[in-house]
């Protein structure tokens, strides 16, 4: 497996980390991570191309301090990041290598940060109901896939065919890295922005992306989902929660200040 060079763009900023995340995704920019220790809260954006995260710093509509431009790669986001093997979800563990685990489930990802390693709420509350939901022999859609660590699980338990879409190109090569490395086959890997390329209907349709993405989504899903199917929302801060409250939901979950949530039609 290559070991691809990203950059990262390191900022100081004193704005919320959820106007921030809003702000960048109506710039169609998905690929970013925040960091808060004793020394302040950062931003840090990646990309593969230097010159576009220039231009997307010349579009942003707030104040940062500049603190470093880094290059990272795959291989560091395993040294910096997570080193040992961990419980995602009962029963199942991610590993960043190849150890020896016992247990019911074992899924093995390179951890890009801005991709989703497993570690945040919203990833485990979507699998959480993803367990729950999915029956063997269903078709699963991974509506914003990042690592491909949902669509994955999905595929492992038990799902007959898994399509995973999201509109970074970084996102979707790192997702099919991903399934390289656990070795899974039907689960297709496509860059779509939201919908727009998505083909099929199916039994479970699962996203984990911020609430106003969500709901753009939620205008045209219905025709996406086979009857008697679901649709399973996660990345929804209690603020936002409001937003779903027209739709019919059949399932909701907490953890800490986010939510996951399963509509019906």
């Amino acid at each position: 497996m290559s070991n691809k060079i990203y950059y990262e763009k390191v900022f100081k900023t004193e704005d919320d980390f959820e106007k921030i995340s809003e702000l960048l995704y109506e710039l169609d920019f998905n690929n970013f991570y925040f960091l808060e220790n004793n020394e302040g809260k950062f931003l840090v954006l990646v990309s593969d191309d230097s010159k576009e995260l220039e231009n997307l710093e010349s579009r942003l509509p707030f104040k940062l301090e500049f603190i470093e431009l880094r290059t990272t790669s795959s291989d560091d986001w395993i040294k910096n990041i997570i080193t040992k093997p961990f419980e995602f979800i009962d029963g199942v563990y991610i590993d960043p290598d190849h150890n020896e685990i016992e247990a019911e489930y074992v899924i093995r990802i390179i951890p890009g940060l801005a991709f989703g390693t497993g570690l945040h709420a919203t990833t485990k509350l979507a699998a959480e109901f993803l367990r729950k939901y999915l029956k063997p022999g269903m078709n699963v859609l991974d509506l914003g896939c990042g690592s491909g660590i949902l669509s994955i699980l999905a595929r492992k338990l038990g799902a007959s065919y898994v399509l995973g879409v999201d509109n970074d190109k970084i996102a979707v090569e790192v997702a099919k890295e991903n399934i390289q490395l656990n070795d899974v086959d039907n689960i297709e890997i496509r860059e779509s922005d939201l919908l727009k390329n998505v083909d099929g209907k199916f039994d479970i349709i699962v996203s984990n992306i911020i609430a106003e993405v969500l709901i753009e989504a939620l205008k045209n899903i219905e025709e996406f989902l086979k009857k008697d199917g679901v649709v399973i929302l996660s990345g929804i801060i209690n603020s936002k929660l409001d937003l779903f409250k027209n739709f019919n939901i059949v399932d909701h979950r907490r953890s800490g200040e986010w939510n996951s949530i399963v509509i019906k039609f």
